[in-house]
């Protein structure tokens, strides 16, 4: 469980899309300072993430219902491509890990067997490692926290543990970001 404080506090802002147009036809400005508020923590969370997993990011994917997982944040550009790939493709370690229910270790995206591999890894390119763990709460598989390298890599059963730990900690930042959207105020996740 997360502690007190923010998970990010120690990483430094990560700098936004500069004032324009928006995209999302004014969605964030109605929803203010809360949007902002909750997709900066996250920000920050998946940047720590990506720091203490010793990954070259991490990044992360939720289900929906009818629409199967959609990217919801990356630490890198990489890793948000990697995400919209896997969105895409409708396939990848995080569709196999929510799926199973178990983290997916590749170590490799060009040279994974699977059908549908070939496509993500130049979807994806230029990553080439990824592991996925499920984010359960509740008991319910909700979505897939992403690691990944820009090279080949062999992942650890050590990086493994400390990838569900992370996921655990995404779970318990999601439950307070959803509760202090439902209770109005920006609070403190």
């Amino acid at each position: 469980m997360a502690n007190d404080r923010d998970i990010g506090d120690n990483v430094p802002p990560v700098p936004g899309p500069r004032p324009g147009p928006s995209s999302d036809g004014g969605l964030a400005a109605a929803a203010g300072p809360r949007v902002s508020l909750a997709a900066g923590r996250l920000s920050r969370a998946l940047h720590s993430m990506a720091l203490i997993s010793q990954a070259d990011g991490a990044a992360l994917m939720l289900a929906g219902e009818a629409s199967g997982l959609r990217a919801v944040g990356g630490s890198t550009a990489e890793g948000l491509k990697l995400q919209y790939a896997q969105q895409f493709e409708r396939v990848g370690p995080a569709h196999d890990s929510v799926s199973d229910g178990q983290p997916v270790a590749v170590n490799d995206l060009e040279s994974h067997e699977e059908a549908g591999y070939a496509r993500l890894a130049r979807s994806a390119a230029p990553v080439r490692a990824v592991l996925s763990v499920p984010v359960h709460v509740e008991g319910d598989v909700i979505g897939s926290l992403n690691f990944y390298r820009c090279t080949p890599y062999t992942w650890t059963s050590r990086q493994i543990a400390v990838g569900e730990h992370l996921a655990g900690t995404a779970a318990d930042l999601l439950i307070r970001l959803a509760a202090d959207s439902a209770a109005g105020g920006p609070g403190r996740p």
